[in-house]
């Protein structure tokens, strides 16, 4: 149990009503403690913790963190909570790329250098950061082996540093475009990588790269008028997300949901 899940746990207590505060402390401790005996990632459920006593404040509400999750036959594996934080954090980042198209036309001819820096910046986050953060964490709470989410999330996070910044780097010669389409596609490898996605299905990758093709080409910005040509930069990125989805629907490491009876959520008892 690390520090940050330690953390985790103590604000999920701290924000679950006071009545359920000493059992959930013991309850969700020994859960986290005992998450590598199944396979599970300690973090993810520390953070379901958190979400979960995030968004079920009331005492009277009931959710499945608590229920028994029993190993059982071999593949069968337990579901963490029941709030789900890869898809909220997926939806994360498809709400910061349909913002940034909204926030770069409002902020068109805006006045002061300082305002255009500011815009600039801000675009910036929302196209990549937002996006290219929410992703990372997701894959780093995927049920999958440690290597696989340690390899895929830091493929995201290099792409996304890589992206945000090789644009303001002084670079006498232009920068080819196959070197661009590559960073693109490097946070959907490693998505790929994370959920165990076959080797078929990584034919959806297809679909981000012909947008990538438009949009280097401009074919892209002559779907709109000139003037609301910025609500499409993020368009590639949402093309990736969408190829993600698709891709991983046929994953080969995907659990089977299974909800059961009051308890714990690490049974010891086998």
């Amino acid at each position: 149990m690390t520090a940050l899940d330690r953390v985790l746990v103590a604000a999920a207590v701290a924000i679950s009503p006071a009545a359920h505060r000493a059992a959930r402390r013991e309850q969700w401790t020994a859960d986290v403690q005992g998450a590598a005996e199944l396979d599970l990632s300690p973090t993810a459920l520390a953070f379901g913790a958190f979400t979960t006593a995030l968004l079920h404040r009331r005492a009277d509400r009931r959710t499945t963190w608590g229920a028994t999750m029993t190993a059982g036959p071999l593949d069968v594996r337990p579901e963490p909570h029941r709030v789900r934080t890869v898809p909220v954090l997926v939806a994360v980042a498809i709400a910061s790329l349909l913002a940034s198209g909204v926030w770069l036309l409002l902020q068109q001819n805006s006045g002061s250098a300082t305002q255009r820096v500011v815009s600039t910046l801000a675009g910036e986050a929302l196209v990549h950061v937002v996006p290219g953060v929410a992703v990372a964490v997701a894959i780093l709470l995927l049920r999958a082996t440690a290597p696989r989410r340690r390899i895929g999330a830091s493929m995201v996070l290099a792409a996304t540093v890589a992206v945000a910044l090789v644009p303001s780097l002084p670079v006498t010669a232009s920068i080819p475009f196959e070197f661009f389409l590559l960073l693109t596609l490097a946070p959907l490898v490693g998505w790929f990588v994370a959920t165990s996605t076959p080797w078929p299905a990584w034919s959806f990758a297809v679909l981000p790269m012909v947008l990538v093709s438009a949009e280097h080409t401009g074919v892209l910005w002559t779907l709109l008028p000139a003037q609301w040509n910025p609500i499409l930069f993020g368009t590639p990125y949402l093309a990736l997300v969408l190829a993600g989805f698709l891709g991983s629907r046929f994953s080969t490491g995907r659990s089977r949901r299974f909800v059961a009876p009051e308890g714990a959520l690490v049974d010891k008892s086998v």
